[in-house]
């Protein structure tokens, strides 16, 4: 069976064809979310890499169980 087209001019083409703008934008606006969010967790990174917490001296803590 052929594939039918709808004519250049057609009602059907330019809703086709919007929808289509409307989902490129749509993905457009997608992808330029996923870099901030990728360049947020890349700061938070580097963030987190630069002011690691000073090792602390380690004390020895224990829990005992007592029986009166």
């Amino acid at each position: 069976m052929p594939i039918i087209l709808p004519a250049p001019f057609s009602a059907e083409r330019i809703r086709l064809l919007s929808v289509d703008v409307i989902r490129r934008r749509a993905l457009e606006r997608l992808y330029e979310r996923r870099d901030a969010v990728e360049e947020l967790i890349r700061s938070l990174e580097g963030y987190e890499h630069c002011h690691k917490p000073c090792a602390a001296e380690c004390i020895e803590l224990s829990v005992a169980r007592k029986c009166s």
